[in-house]
């Protein structure tokens, strides 16, 4: 069985977060790069009141406790 758990070793042979940014052609529709943004993959998730931790099932209980 697969798991689809994220990876949190540093060995991870993930390539991280690929963010591009283009304009298309509507005559010809040819793709024009404006703008690539690489992001190397994170040790830890980011805790922040901009991405609370994930509360889904999958991923366990949350750190602070019960509503």
């Amino acid at each position: 069985m697969v798991s689809h758990m994220p990876t949190t070793d540093s060995e991870s042979t993930h390539p991280g977060l690929t963010i591009e940014v283009y304009r298309i052609n509507p005559e010809t529709l040819e793709r024009t790069p404006v703008r690539s943004v690489r992001f190397a993959p994170s040790d830890a998730p980011v805790y922040s009141l901009e991405f609370p931790p994930c509360e889904c099932p999958r991923c366990g209980t949350r750190p602070w406790g019960t509503r």
